[in-house]
């Protein structure tokens, strides 16, 4: 229990909204003049500036909204077996937070190590990156790929601009631990779905990959073709020619991205794509 309620310690930490002024001077005299609406979000320990919002900003403390979850948890009896990890954004603007139950695990082949376990995410941000989320998905225990499905919904999404308090219930967990116990099915069904090599790149190339060069002309990612080649090769290997292997390939490119940039951001961004992929018409046709 110590573990579920401890949060990181570059993360816990209060939030002053302080007014922002500027330097008038001229022959004459020098004067501070508070600019309007924008106030400065500063780390009380640290006394650094987070960012710089409005006036609508509501700080919403990164640990309120882990024990929000935590009571959750605790409520509907699933605190025990859990594997917890923080991510901070160096400077403090971003945070994260990724909850296994090992305890649920869906078996998905004939022997324990293939399962899929439930997954849920939080996420906040002071820099108005992020709202605060509450996500419940799963991953595959071999590879920690994230399980993406295209029905994925924001069981909660608020802004920090909005007058509401974010809520999280029991009833938003459990159904979301429900919606878990298809997946099993779902993905034995893409293992007997028959795929060629031709037919995965063309998939890719024209999701996955697919870039947008200007209104007009729409192009794909040399790199991003290699890199879903390389995991093409490397899953049809492990699970032969199959729609599971081009998942397993797409999650893997979406949950551990090679990049110079944030690999928070990117993988957010790239399960948008997986999602798109799946929803488009050549997922739908291939290998039925």
């Amino acid at each position: 229990m110590k573990q579920l309620y401890q949060v990181t310690e570059d993360a816990d930490f209060d939030v002053e909204k302080q007014p922002i002024y500027y330097l008038d001077s001229n022959d004459q005299m020098e004067q501070e003049v508070e600019i309007p609406n924008r106030y400065a979000l500063i780390n009380s320990i640290t006394r650094k500036p987070l960012s710089v919002v409005s006036n609508k900003y509501k700080i919403r403390k990164y640990k309120d909204l882990v024990y929000k979850v935590n009571d959750v948890i605790q409520k509907v009896g699933l605190s025990k077996n859990i594997t917890v990890k923080d991510w901070v954004h160096s400077k403090g603007t971003k945070f994260r937070r990724d909850v296994y139950f090992w305890d649920q695990g869906i078996p998905v082949k004939d022997h324990n190590k293939e399962k899929a376990i439930p997954h849920l995410r939080i996420y906040s941000s002071y820099d108005s990156t992020w709202a605060e989320q509450i996500i419940f998905g799963s991953v595959y225990v071999l590879c920690m790929n994230g399980l993406v499905r295209p029905e994925w919904q924001f069981k909660v999404y608020n802004r920090h601009n909005s007058n509401s308090d974010t809520v999280y219930t029991a009833k938003m967990f459990t159904e979301g631990l429900q919606a878990q116990k298809t997946l099993g099915k779902e993905l034995f069904k893409l293992m007997q779905r028959k795929v060629t090599n031709d037919q995965v790149h063309d998939l890719f190339k024209g999701t996955l990959a697919k870039v947008q060069r200007n209104s007009l002309v729409h192009s794909h990612s040399d790199i991003a073709m290699r890199e879903l080649g390389d995991l093409w090769d490397h899953y049809a290997t492990s699970y032969g020619a199959t729609m599971f292997a081009v998942y397993q390939s797409a999650t893997h490119w979406s949950s551990h991205p090679v990049t110079k940039g944030n690999a928070q951001m990117v993988s957010r961004k790239r399960e948008m794509k997986v999602i798109q992929m799946m929803n488009n018409h050549r997922w739908m046709k291939i290998g039925v």
